[in-house]
C-alpha cells in the first residue's frame, strides 16, 4: 500500500501546476457547494475573527480559503516529489533569495516561523537553499508520515524531526551550532505545552516553545511565507520579522500569535481557516464549534 501511494504521488508531482491547480479549485468549490465539517468551521471562524468584514466579504474569504487549501493539497506532490528543474524556478526570485541569505548569514542561528498560509510546504525548501536546517513536524498516522518526511527532505540540507522531546532537543542542538530551524506556528501544542493567548482576539492555546528557543539561544525570529501567485504563475515570497516580545517567555506566545495575525492578515484567502484553531478552550470556557 505505502509503495502505491508512493508511486502515486510520485506521478502526480509531474503533473503541471495548472493541472494541479484546477484541481484544487474543484475539490475546494465542492467543498464550498457541499455541507461537510471543513465548510462550517471555516464560517464558523469569519464570523470570529473577522467582525470588521461584511458578510459578503467574509463569504468571498471562506470560499476562496477552501480552494486555496485544496490547492496546497493539490501541489505538495509537485513540491515533494515533482522534476528539479521546475522546484529551483519556484524557489524565489534572486531579490527574496538574497534577502533570506543575508539574515541568515547575519544571525548566529536563526528560527524561521511558517503558518499554514499559501504554500507552507515550499518554505522549507526556499530556507534550505542556504545551509542546514532542522524542522520541526507533527507526525502523521501510517505511511503519510514516510511520505511528509521524505518530501520535507528533498533537500539535503533539510531534516525533519517529529514534535516530541527528541525534535526539541535536535532544534537546541542546530541552534547551538548556528544552523536554521523551521517551525509552523499555529498548531495547537499538546496539553501543558503551551499558554492561552489572544489570537484574533479569542483565547488560543499557543506554543512557548519559540520563545523559550529564542530566550535560550539569543536566536531572532522570522516569520517566511510562499503567496502562491494566480493562474498559477508560481510563488512570491515574503520575510517579515516577528513582533518584539517573542523571546520574552512570559510574552512569548502573545507576540507569536500577533505575528501569525499579521501573516495572514496579508493573505486572508491562503490561509487554512479550516482547522480548529481553537478547539481547546480555557477552564469552564464553551466550544466556539457548537
Amino acid at each position: 500500500m505505502q509503495t502505491m501511494l508512493c508511486w502515486g504521488l510520485l506521478f502526480v508531482g509531474y503533473w503541471p501546476l495548472p493541472l494541479l491547480h484546477a484541481l484544487g479549485v474543484v475539490a475546494g468549490l465542492l467543498l464550498w457547494w457541499l455541507p461537510n465539517g471543513l465548510r462550517a468551521v471555516t464560517l464558523r471562524h469569519m464570523e470570529l475573527c473577522l467582525p470588521g468584514f461584511t458578510p459578503e466579504q467574509r463569504r468571498r474569504i471562506a470560499r476562496r480559503s477552501l480552494i486555496e487549501s485544496m490547492k496546497a493539497v493539490a501541489e505538495a506532490p509537485a513540491i515533494w516529489f515533482g522534476p528539479d528543474w521546475r522546484l529551483r524556478r519556484w524557489l524565489g526570485s534572486a531579490e527574496e533569495k538574497n534577502a533570506l541569505r543575508s539574515t541568515i548569514a547575519s544571525a548566529n542561528g536563526i528560527i524561521l516561523l511558517t503558518p499554514h498560509l499559501g504554500a507552507w510546504e515550499l518554505t522549507c525548501q526556499f530556507a534550505a537553499q542556504f545551509g542546514p536546517m532542522t524542522l520541526l513536524y507533527k507526525p502523521q498516522k501510517g505511511a503519510l508520515d514516510a511520505l511528509i518526511q521524505q518530501g520535507r527532505a528533498r533537500n539535503p540540507n533539510a531534516r525533519p524531526m517529529p514534535t516530541s522531546t527528541r525534535g526539541v532537543k535536535a532544534l537546541m542542538a542546530a541552534l547551538g551550532r548556528g544552523e536554521t530551524v523551521g517551525l509552523l506556528p499555529d498548531h495547537d501544542p499538546p496539553a501543558g505545552s503551551g499558554r492561552f493567548a489572544p489570537l484574533f482576539g479569542i483565547p488560543a492555546h499557543s506554543m512557548d516553545l519559540i520563545g523559550k528557543l529564542s530566550a535560550h539561544t539569543g536566536a531572532p525570529v522570522w516569520f517566511v511565507l510562499a503567496e502562491r501567485r494566480s493562474w498559477a504563475r508560481g510563488f512570491r515570497f515574503h520575510l517579515i520579522r516577528a513582533p518584539d516580545g517573542i523571546a520574552d517567555v512570559g510574552s512569548s506566545a502573545a507576540a507569536l500569535n500577533q505575528g501569525v495575525e499579521a501573516c495572514v492578515m496579508r493573505l486572508p484567502e491562503q490561509y487554512w481557516w479550516s482547522y480548529q484553531r481553537y478547539r481547546r478552550r480555557p477552564p469552564g470556557a464553551k466550544s466556539l464549534y457548537q
